[in-house]
């Protein structure tokens, strides 16, 4: 007599396949070229990696495990970057892009409105975990700076401490209305930017409100509407000041390079790389995510070196 699965049973099966359809399947590292999937490999099975490679148009080149979310790190901070620039537009006046230059326009040299009291208010949450002497010397480094000036703070960190750096971006995300506001800004700017989620203030605890996540395949897509100078809702200007603030030089082959890294020590520490750069063949977007669930600086130093192993390997590739 043939048996037939009880309630309880078919249950049981629907839920295990409701939970094998809401979690990406893992992708053999036989997807990736051989001298990239031999770095990761080499990581151990406690890392996890994430990477996206192609042109800001059309199939992407080199793709793995691009929808799942990984930890953000200063990545991130890109999308700040975007959400303050186009609210600050939209406050002011459209301005032309000055075709002498970069990305001049007069709303990127207006202060930073705010400042001053929320880093008085020790209660603040875009503050609360820095000690009051982090607190002075951000008042003292970046009180009074233009937009242009904290924007510049926050991704390159330039003539700023570590501890400023992140407060910069926290400033960013208060005068947006919070990590909650500054997403919900993001995803309606774009669909593609879906799986970009900030949940916390830079450096507060991980865990108290979920971290920082990105999608190596959302990370690519804000680079790549940046590097096609064609963002959602943000005219020339508001994406020539972002561009502008991304720049970082020229690589050996004379490539234009715009980027914002990130890293991570807390557990799970992690190393994210990513940008586009410019030369003659066009633009070609890179993100390289990597988290580890082992905690120390070997470990950092170990996806340090790898993600600059993989980027290496994708711009050598024919």
């Amino acid at each position: 007599m043939r048996a037939y699965p009880t309630l309880a049973r078919l249950l049981t099966l629907l839920l295990a396949f409701a939970a094998i359809g809401a979690v990406p399947a893992a992708q053999p590292t036989t997807d990736l070229p051989k001298p990239i999937a031999t770095v990761v490999e080499s990581l151990g099975p406690t890392v996890q990696a994430a990477i996206w490679f192609g042109p800001p148009e059309g199939a992407p080149t080199v793709t793995w495990q691009a929808r799942r979310p990984m930890p953000a790190a200063s990545a991130i901070k890109v999308a700040h970057l975007i959400e303050v620039c186009a609210a600050r537009a939209k406050a002011a006046a459209p301005l032309p892009v000055n075709s002498g230059a970069a990305a001049p326009a007069t709303w990127l040299e207006v202060s930073l409105s705010g400042t001053a009291a929320i880093l008085a208010e020790p209660a603040h949450p875009a503050v609360a975990h820095f000690t009051p002497d982090q607190r002075a010397t951000a008042e003292r480094l970046l009180g009074g700076r233009s937009i242009l000036g904290v924007c510049e703070a926050m991704i390159h960190g330039r003539d700023v401490d570590n501890a400023t750096y992140n407060l910069a971006a926290n400033l960013v995300t208060a005068h947006l209305g919070g990590p909650a506001a500054l997403t919900r800004s993001l995803h309606a700017r774009d669909p593609r930017f879906g799986g970009l989620q900030v949940r916390r203030y830079m450096l507060a605890d991980r865990r108290a409100h979920g971290d920082n996540e990105v999608t190596a395949e959302a990370l690519a897509a804000l680079h790549a509407a940046l590097a096609l100078g064609r963002v959602p809702g943000l005219d020339a200007a508001s994406v020539a000041a972002c561009r502008r603030v991304l720049a970082d030089g020229k690589d050996a082959a004379g490539r234009a390079v715009f980027r914002k890294d990130g890293a991570l020590n807390s557990a799970p520490v992690a190393r994210t790389r990513a940008g586009w750069r410019e030369g003659a063949e066009g633009a070609r977007v890179f993100v390289i995510l990597l988290s580890d669930s082992e905690v120390g600086a070997a470990t950092g130093q170990k996806l340090e070196e790898a993600a600059l192993r993989i980027e290496s390997l994708l711009f050598a590739a024919p």
